[in-house]
């Protein structure tokens, strides 16, 4: 009787021991699913949807202008990369993007080529843009020193440009950046002067630095959320568009 129970019990263990191992291997499977699908919602951005145009007939316009071009390179980059390549790349996307939307879309380059500052507000008033958006990258003399996107502003610094940049900020958030440097107004050496293309346009307008080419986390975020952080500039015009363009 007593070798009997024995063997039940040795049994029963064993049993016991194959259960815990299946419930261990599902546990763990379902961790990884469940990162997998945390990491693509936070590398996405606003549940990854493209936000539309509440005013289906209305048109908006919007001036994207891709920083430098041709012989102006702008800013290098610790790998060797150009700005005016980074600003492009992103402009193209964003402006895609923007179409996807509903909203009609003006650039200032679509290519490598030389583009006069001057002319770039030019392009923009004479389109009669709601919102002029020129896309830049930051440096420092010492790499890796600082990091983040920031976006410069108008000096007089009105609700409506403020609104227009934290928008955009927001969104850019929540696919993932390495620092929010904040809206800042003027120019670095001045907050009561502009910078040329904000200061010569009819509209709203701002530059968003999208990070330091001096700093490898910055280029690593950049090169891998390209498309999100596209998508995140154009959901974040769309979001203002629709709260305080009529």
């Amino acid at each position: 009787m007593s070798k009997r129970k024995k063997k039940m019990t040795q049994k029963q263990l064993k049993s016991l021991v194959v259960f815990l191992s299946v419930v261990n291997v599902l546990l763990i499977l379902c961790v990884l699913v469940l990162a997998f699908f945390l990491a693509r919602a936070h590398n996405t951005g606003v549940n990854g949807q493209t936000i539309k145009l509440k005013k289906a007939n209305d048109t908006y316009t919007v001036c994207v202008d891709a920083g430098h071009g041709g012989s102006d390179v702008g800013a290098v980059g610790l790998d060797g990369s150009y700005e005016k390549d980074d600003n492009l790349r992103l402009a193209l996307k964003v402006a895609k993007a923007l179409e996807k939307s509903g909203v009609n879309v003006v650039m200032t380059r679509s290519d490598d080529s030389d583009t006069q500052l001057n002319s770039r507000s030019v392009i923009a008033n004479k389109a009669k843009a709601d919102l002029f958006v020129s896309l830049h990258r930051n440096s420092t003399e010492k790499a890796n020193t600082t990091k983040g996107i920031e976006i410069w502003i108008h000096s007089s610094g009105s609700e409506r440009s403020y609104a227009a940049a934290d928008d955009i900020l927001s969104c850019l958030e929540d696919v993932g950046i390495t620092d929010n440097r904040g809206v800042r107004i003027g120019t670095q050496g001045d907050s009561d002067d502009d910078y040329a293309v904000i200061r010569d346009t009819d509209m709203t307008s701002m530059i968003i630095e999208m990070g330091f080419m001096t700093s490898q986390d910055d280029l690593d975020y950049f090169n891998n959320n390209l498309d999100n952080y596209a998508k995140a500039i154009s959901n974040g015009v769309v979001e203002w568009l629709n709260d305080y363009v009529q």
